[in-house]
């Protein structure tokens, strides 16, 4: 061919020259391809908008429920979703291949200089993600950038740093509930959970919980920071967010384990639930009764209470449901996130076609659900009143603070009792020391307790010890470790014979502090001028408690109180004070709150003083200023038992019931001796 053209054929090195040349813009263009790519993705369009709606980047679909062939360990094949303000970097595709190009498609320029010798182009760096933590090992803490919420943001990468086999479990509070998160945490990773975040809705919250290092993300939800209340409009919002959560970890391929911050997790529950593959719901229930066979799934067909929303998985199959949950709650601000759910998960429910677990269809047939065992997923009924897993012999994986009264006070005190409460050392030794007693109940009052009247007689017995206590308290300045209370009716919001209709409870039975005292009053401060001086007070099983020192436990001295000092009975004489140096010393009851206190005088430094009785203990206050005062606050202290079939149907407790004439804290005056009266 050159010969016939008249040119001169190159020579043997121009040839490799050019060869060089064409190789060199090859990887030129494969470079600035890979540059391009690689910018329009890093820069994918980030869009701000409210929890409940996803935006995705403009590149591909979602596909929750499969992965690509090519992703790795550390990688799914979800698509990055984004929430409020999150700021995302996404690492971009990885290159295509170049193709090593053909002889018959390279060409020459002879103006270009000749390239240096070829070297393999080293592999493109990864894309750099601030925002994003590297995969943990198990329940290892990444830790943000800082505490603001913009370094905070809920991001799919963000929860699969958590997730374990596509679970998270989740609970959301604000500042005001910072100590019950600190203690839902507490008892999730002594459960070895450490798929678990807390979202904060508030940055107060958020700043507390990096801090200290607990998983966390800003839901920056502009309500208020204290307390949300049952049944307030500041309730109904918080219950709106949360549904919003939901969805918005559906649509992003998880599932999410939700957890009110007023529960107490006792077992890691993911092995249970992973029994039930088939379940798209498994949900927690109010009933009161179990229906389950061993440590399975309710029967759904007898099962029938209310779901509670407390507690339940919703697998991310579940984003349909959870989608229309969210529209139902934005069309009606009136309507209860949980009664929401339980109208939409009934739609269409076959109860009685359910499989061997007792998963049955529900949710127009479009889903399964399951109802976890009201025994071991237990309520505040099935735990603190029946004790249903004991019953059923099933160790309980989670108690949840409901059926409760005195409101968040109520929900901590019930907690303290079951000891799953954690409280900062100075609890367990207060400034002044503890005073105890042995409960006095007449096994006889038990017996009779299956009335109105005879629960009235009941409790009024105990009321009068607990009222002797509170004075012995009050004047010795010391926190009153309360006893166990016995009740022969259940307390409710609504008429009973004795029992909630269809719970399993035996009556009598061991009752919370909250169905017969305003726990609430209790820890509110007063003002010393017109209630006296205040009364600290612990749980019943505070003598129980791992925490407390043994110090503190064993510095006692025990009081036997007697009806006489005659015969010498008594270490002292009447109106004395005790010796020093003994643990135990005997006295005669009536004492007067000047009695107490000389008794007692050279004891001050005892941890821990407990009387053998409050029959008959106390002889009342010297000083009437002091009586009324105390007075007005035992006023405060008592609950109602609610409720006989009437209108009103409830019943105030009296703690001065035995006084003639004493007016109530309603001003009526008892002139006569006191009945169990309905109203006001």
């Amino acid at each position: 061919f050159f010969q016939s053209s008249g040119r001169r054929a190159p020579e043997l090195g121009e040839m490799k020259c050019t060869g060089r040349r064409l190789i060199a813009y090859t990887l030129c263009v494969v470079f600035v391809s890979y540059g391009a790519a690689y910018l329009i993705h890093a820069q994918a369009p980030v869009m701000p908008f409210g929890l409940g709606e996803v935006v995705l980047p403009a590149f591909g679909t979602i596909s929750p429920t499969s992965q690509s062939a090519e992703t790795t360990s550390e990688t799914t094949g979800r698509e990055r979703l984004v929430v409020p303000g999150a700021v995302t970097k996404v690492s971009p595709p990885p290159p295509p291949k170049p193709e090593q190009p053909k002889p018959e498609q390279t060409s020459k320029s002879e103006e270009s200089p000749p390239p240096p010798p070829y070297e393999p182009p080293a592999s493109p760096p990864p894309a750099i993600n601030d925002n994003v933590p590297v995969k943990h090992a198990a329940g290892k803490y990444v830790k943000p950038k800082s505490d603001k919420p913009e370094d905070n943001q809920l991001t799919a990468e963000l929860v699969d740093h958590y997730a374990e086999d596509n679970v998270v479990m989740v609970t959301w509070a604000n500042n005001h509930y910072y100590d019950f998160v600190s203690n839902w945490v507490r008892n999730v990773r002594k459960c070895g959970i450490s798929n678990f975040m807390v979202g904060a809705m508030d940055n107060e919250l958020l700043a507390q919980l990096v801090d200290v290092e607990v998983p966390t993300f800003a839901m920056q939800s502009g309500m208020i920071t204290t307390d949300f209340g049952w049944g307030t409009p500041n309730f109904h919002k918080m219950g709106r967010k949360k549904i919003e959560l939901i969805y918005l970890f559906t649509q992003m391929g998880f599932d999410i384990l939700v957890s009110d911050v007023d529960t107490a997790w006792l077992r890691n529950p993911m092995p249970y639930m992973a029994r039930f593959p088939q379940a798209d719901v498994l949900t927690s229930s109010d009933h009161l009764s179990s229906t389950a066979v061993g440590d399975g799934l309710e029967d759904p067909s007898r099962a029938h209470s209310a779901a509670n929303i407390g507690i339940m998985l919703l697998r991310h199959s579940a984003k349909e449901l959870a989608k229309e949950w969210v529209e139902k709650l934005e069309k009606d601000d009136k309507i209860w996130d949980q009664n929401a759910f339980n109208d939409l998960f009934r739609l269409g429910a076959g109860f009685n076609q359910k499989d061997e677990d007792n998963v049955f269809a529900g949710y127009r047939g479009k889903l399964k659900i399951g109802i976890l065992p009201v025994s071991t997923f237990a309520s505040g009924h099935t735990y603190f009143v029946t004790g249903m897993y004991e019953k059923v012999k099933q160790d309980p994986y989670v108690i949840h603070a409901t059926f409760q009264f005195s409101g968040t006070d109520g929900k901590r005190h019930r907690l303290r009792e079951a000891l799953v409460w954690s409280d900062p050392p100075e609890y367990y030794d207060p400034p002044g020391g503890l005073l105890s007693y042995v409960a006095d109940i007449p096994e006889d009052l038990l017996r009779h307790s299956g009335s109105i009247e005879g629960h009235f007689a009941l409790v009024n017995h105990q009321l009068l010890q607990v009222r002797a206590a509170l004075a012995f308290a009050q004047k010795l300045n010391r926190t009153l470790v309360m006893p166990k209370l016995y009740c022969g009716f259940d307390r409710w919001w609504a008429p009973h014979s004795g029992k909630i209709p269809g719970s399993d409870t035996e009556l009598p039975y061991l009752c919370p502090m909250d169905h017969v005292f305003e726990i609430e009053s209790w820890v509110r401060e007063e003002n010393d001028a017109e209630f006296g001086p205040g009364i600290d007070f612990r749980e019943y099983s505070f003598f129980n408690n791992p925490a407390l020192s043994e110090a503190v436990n064993s510095s006692r001295l025990d009081v036997e109180l007697v009806e006489s000092c005659e015969d010498g009975k008594c270490t002292q004489n009447v109106g004395a004070a005790a010796p020093k140096d003994t643990k135990k010393i005997v006295a005669n009851t009536k004492l007067t709150d000047v009695n107490v206190e000389k008794l007692l005088s050279a004891h001050k430094d005892v941890k821990v003083i407990q009387f053998s009785t409050m029959v008959g203990a106390f002889g009342g206050f010297v000083d009437k200023q002091d009586m009324q005062k105390f007075s007005r606050r035992l006023k405060k202290y008592a609950a109602i038992w609610c409720c006989k079939n009437a209108h009103p149907g409830h019943i105030w407790y009296d703690m001065e019931f035995d006084v003639i004439p004493h007016t109530d804290r309603h001003n009526r005056v008892w002139d006569k001796p006191w009945t169990p009266t309905t109203g006001p």
